[in-house]
């Protein structure tokens, strides 16, 4: 595998045990946005940090995790933010723009669009 090794999870501190997938990345960014760390509770309701701007709540998303690769990470990280928000519209959206993508359903099932390629054994 050339390149830089990065191992894409859920939540940024998980270790390499953790589910996901490595990947290589020779050129450009990584990123990954995820709804499930940075969580918190008002009353009843469980919340967490990416904003619908539609709404002014907490975006209300089919996936819990999306990891885009991008010309660099500013790129990327705008991508996974907005797949988040885009909900079930995220996958064409993403391959229209060329970007690859790894899409995390909250039951674990992962879409992958744009050229993301299967892990080995997949």
């Amino acid at each position: 595998m050339g390149g830089w090794s990065v191992r894409v999870t859920d939540d940024h501190a998980a270790d390499a045990c953790a589910p996901g997938e490595s990947v290589a990345v020779e050129t450009g960014g990584l990123a990954t946005s995820s709804t499930t760390v940075r969580r918190w509770k008002r009353g009843q309701r469980a919340l967490h940090h990416i904003i619908d701007p539609a709404t002014g709540c907490s975006s209300e998303s089919c996936w819990r995790t999306v990891s885009v690769a991008g010309a660099n990470c500013t790129d990327a990280n705008i991508a996974s933010t907005a797949a988040i928000v885009r909900g079930q519209w995220a996958g064409p959206w993403l391959e229209a723009l060329g970007m690859p993508a790894r899409l995390v359903r909250h039951d674990g099932s992962v879409i992958r669009v744009g050229g993301w390629a299967n892990p080995a054994g997949q």
